[in-house]
């Protein structure tokens, strides 16, 4: 079954928008999903043409193209396409378009102008994504939360490849300004913008010379390696670890510099976590995290009591006061839910920093006089409410 988000991907972002490459898609693919790579053509007027009701399809288009005019060029999505119309089109040169057909047409895939996809199999005949650097593309897509953010990002990178013209045409090919008009994007991702910049203004973009990157800073202690609180957490709960992911990316999102992060740190949570707890949560994870954390868990779904035995699990395991749990529940304050009270506590413990007493806790190691432990609480609360 075919979806909107079949083709938001980094592949198809490479091929219609940087690489300013044709797509033939086979098998059939209706008219409302085929327009989901609209986030795509960005800088085009679209179009949607049947070749079953046009004899003359290479004309219109070639007249269109010399003489439209459109402040954009023309971007087409011709449909239900013939093999013979296909074979015509394929020798078109100043065409940029999506042609779907019904027919197998996988013994015509030649070249690289235009890339065929056989979305039966999800495979592609004459591109292979496994060889160019889509790092560019995979960053786009994961940091945007929809696809509108994703539009968004795509219409800047057009407006700044449309300074890089103006610029390069205003000064005679001098190409001195261009790393001030991409200073927003890392250093890596240049080259993208430059050759969509190239592609679709058909223009040779002279060599400049680029900032030296600064090095970074040596840490006089080994960076640790906290994989396995990652791998902890995501082993325990499903559901808990998944939020856990999606909120890593927004704490990067929001607070970490991308310049600072690695390739790999951008886009694999575990490494990304791992630069977090060596370089800005080296006591721990925050509070306003594990804050959002509980509360996410609490706010999206029923709060399961095998989802909070596996919270204090995980917070056990990270060596986070478990106490700590009821507390966030109990500063933000949700409607409803067992989890929100604090449990009583029973045993002094000192401490000038803790007002109160809590009960001692048994050690997770010993599961089963954990579990007895926790549910007794749990009955406790019961009574309690």
């Amino acid at each position: 079954m075919d979806t909107i988000y079949d083709f938001i991907s980094p592949e198809f972002l490479n091929i219609l928008f940087f690489q300013q490459k044709n797509l033939v898609i086979y098998p059939y693919v209706d008219l409302k999903h085929i327009h989901s790579l609209d986030c795509f053509t960005v800088g085009y007027e679209v179009v949607d043409l049947d070749s079953t009701v046009l004899h003359n399809l290479r004309e219109i288009i070639e007249f269109e193209a010399s003489s439209s005019y459109s402040q954009q060029p023309t971007f087409y999505y011709i449909l239900n396409s013939k093999i013979e119309d296909i074979k015509i089109l394929l020798e078109s040169p100043n065409i940029h378009c999506v042609i779907n057909t019904h027919e197998n047409i996988e013994h015509i895939a030649d070249g690289d102008k235009f890339i065929f996809y056989n979305k039966k199999n999800n495979s592609f005949l004459n591109y292979e994504p496994e060889r160019i650097n889509l790092s560019f593309e995979q960053h786009l897509i994961q940091t945007s939360q929809n696809e509108q953010i994703l539009l968004d990002e795509i219409l800047k990178i057009k407006s700044v490849a449309t300074k890089i013209f103006v610029d390069l045409n205003s000064n005679t090919n001098n190409a001195d300004n261009l790393p001030k008009l991409m200073h927003d994007y890392n250093q890596i991702f240049w080259d993208k913008i430059l050759t969509f910049t190239e592609l679709y203004f058909k223009i040779q973009i002279p060599k400049f010379e680029r900032p030296k990157k600064i090095p970074k800073k040596k840490f006089s202690k080994p960076l640790k390696d906290f994989s396995y609180e990652y791998e902890d957490i995501l082993k325990t709960n499903r559901k808990i670890g998944q939020e856990f992911i999606k909120l890593l990316h927004d704490y990067r999102f929001d607070k970490v510099n991308p310049a600072n992060l690695e390739v790999e740190q951008l886009f694999y949570p575990k490494k990304l976590y791992n630069y977090l707890r060596n370089h800005h949560w080296e006591k721990g994870i925050p509070p306003d995290f594990l804050s959002k954390w509980v509360q996410k868990i609490d706010t999206k779904s029923q709060t399961s009591e095998n989802d909070l035995l596996d919270f204090q699990i995980i917070f056990e395991k990270l060596k986070i006061p478990i106490a700590y749990l009821p507390e966030i529940n109990e500063e933000n304050k949700p409607r409803s839910n067992t989890l929100h009270k604090p449990i009583k506590p029973n045993v002094s413990i000192k401490n000038e920093s803790v007002k109160g007493t809590i009960e001692a806790i048994p050690s997770v190691e010993n599961f089963q006089e954990f579990k007895s432990w926790l549910l007794k609480k749990l009955d406790d609360l019961e009574t309690i409410l």
